[in-house]
């Protein structure tokens, strides 16, 4: 009897609501590898600024410096794009919620 009155949620809501938990997950892993290929961009940019600090005297202009720094740009975007989707899905997932709470 006290259950008479009680909804259950929509199948709708709860596949909206996995399909964004899925999406969350997919956005953390794809960050995740950006941010370690942003890492290994910047590591190998410190690598080359260093080595041709070391060689002031005889400097040469690094042909990939330039390569590097657009890629580097590159991905920063990228990495920022994926941070607001992210914050993006983080959002409508907080607002799901609120509305199956609310629905129960």
């Amino acid at each position: 009897m006290w259950n008479a009155g009680r909804e259950t949620s929509s199948p709708g809501t709860e596949l909206s609501e996995n399909q964004a938990k899925k999406e969350k997950e997919r956005l953390i892993k794809e960050l995740q590898l950006i941010t370690e290929e942003r890492n290994d961009l910047r590591d190998r940019l410190r690598f080359l600024t260093e080595r041709s600090m070391k060689n002031r005297s005889h400097f040469r202009p690094n042909p990939y410096y330039e390569d590097l720094e657009r890629m580097e740009e590159a991905v920063m975007s990228i990495l920022h794009n994926l941070e607001m989707e992210n914050t993006e899905v983080h959002e409508n997932n907080h607002r799901l919620k609120k509305e199956i709470t609310f629905s129960r």
